[in-house]
């Protein structure tokens, strides 16, 4: 991953002269490939793993230690204007070093933290910020701009990243019972830094400032011919975007997905243990294959994305997520456990690319990575909301845990219904990028 495209000059942006060198984009996928792996093995699943130990170390509450992963994607969501402004002006490359240096430091701190306080400090300005930053929507922009035809089976690659990630997890649940979180902690922000950076100096975010069309396509091939093709994709400013109603359908939909995407590999762990009677071990495994387990559901909704109308892709990945959660409630022992698995990683994992590959195709990439930070405002509903309510359900009923899987289940299906429904905005004006 160490190639470096050269800068564009005359030759290589003539639509005339299709380029000759091998497609960068393939190392762009290839590094998102690696940032989606150390995303979900120290983040979006592998957090779980430190999340009884953190709260028995610091005697506090489910709903105490929930408030620090909802406090951090308030965090982030507020911030996704900035972080997608700077992206778009400063490209991904920039934003990604600035945010895997913030995160990797984070682990750090938050293993050297005396109170329950300073966890909070440390985890939500450090490692949330620098993840949002670093592991998570520059990378999904990036690819986003670099494979427009086969951009739902490009994300899909990317993100099955999670499931390599997925088998890390217990291994790092592993380290935590022999060593204890703190050191398991300190080396994971370090692993942070040494994998992260060769990721990020790999990115490039725009491919026609490197003398390539999107797929790796020459002129002669793209209908149309070169870039005077381009403007026929859609094209919105983040004004425009926010006058139409496409944005906050599909803004709320997302969020009522994010509920249990948010708030289950939190509490997964939790529940097992604690209402199931899983050993700590089984139950780590459980959600470490979560990743592994989605891994054949996102690849075919990835090439379904991009065979058919994405609105049906969307709607079939989420109601099967949405089925799964009163599966979760009712899980008795191993079978209903691994069933649980199946319908929640096949539906969650094939979601995910169709998701962001369609808020592509609605606004279009010159802004994409600006609109999806504004977007992730209302997203903040399920964000925030998925990891808290779990953990106060939890904490003040008896059913805690199984209520809030028949209340997520639910909303999660509202979710699936507003995108079956939901119809392209139409631009005003198309324009090239």
């Amino acid at each position: 991953m160490s190639a470096t495209p050269k800068r564009a000059t005359a030759a290589d942006t003539d639509p005339s002269t299709p380029p000759k060198r091998i497609f960068y984009g393939w190392w762009i996928l290839l590094a998102a490939v690696g940032s989606s792996t150390l995303n979900s093995t120290f983040y979006m699943i592998g957090m779980g793993t430190f999340f009884l130990p953190i709260a028995e170390s610091f005697n506090t509450s489910k709903t105490a230690l929930s408030g620090a992963f909802s406090l951090a994607r308030l965090e982030s969501g507020l911030l996704g204007p900035v972080q997608g402004f700077l992206t778009d002006r400063l490209g991904s490359r920039t934003v990604m070093l600035a945010g895997i240096t913030m995160m990797g430091a984070g682990f750090i701190l938050i293993s050297l933290a005396p109170s329950l306080l300073l966890f909070y400090v440390f985890f939500v300005l450090f490692i949330a910020l620098g993840q949002s930053f670093g592991l998570g929507p520059p990378v999904t922009a990036t690819v986003i701009n670099w494979f427009v035809k086969y951009r739902a089976r490009a994300l899909a690659l990317t993100l099955s990243g999670s499931a390599i990630g997925g088998l890390m997890v217990p291994i790092l649940a592993w380290s935590i019972r022999e060593y204890g979180w703190e050191k398991a902690a300190f080396v994971s922000g370090l692993i942070i830094w040494a994998v992260g950076y060769p990721i990020a100096l790999t990115m490039r975010y725009r491919p026609e400032e490197h003398g390539y069309y999107p797929d790796g396509r020459a002129p002669e091939e793209i209908p149309g011919g070169g870039a005077s093709a381009l403007q026929e994709e859609p094209y919105f400013t983040p004004r425009e975007a926010l006058r139409t109603v496409a944005f906050w359908v599909m803004g709320i939909a997302f969020a009522l997905r994010m509920l249990s995407s948010a708030g289950v590999p939190i509490h997964l762990i939790a529940y097992f243990e604690e209402d199931v009677g899983f050993s700590s071990a089984k139950a780590a495994l459980f959600l470490g294959l979560i990743g592994t387990a989605g891994l054949g559901g996102r690849f075919v909704f990835g090439v379904l994305g991009d065979a058919m109308t994405k609105r049906y892709v969307l709607f079939g990945a989420i109601a099967i997520q949405a089925v799964s959660l009163p599966v979760l409630a009712m899980v008795d022992g191993t079978w209903m456990a691994v069933l649980f698995l199946l319908l929640f990683a096949t539906g969650h994992a094939g979601g995910a690319p169709a998701m962001l590959a369609s808020r592509g195709d609605y606004f279009g990439r010159r802004f994409y990575a600006t609109i999806a930070g504004f977007m992730a405002i209302l997203m903040l509903l399920g964000t925030v909301a998925g990891p808290l309510v779990a953990g106060i359900l939890s904490d003040r009923l008896e059913n805690g845990y199984q209520i809030t899987w028949y209340l997520y289940g639910g909303l999660s299906g509202v979710s699936a219904v507003l995108l079956l429904l939901l119809r392209p905005p139409k631009p005003k004006v198309r324009r090239s990028l």
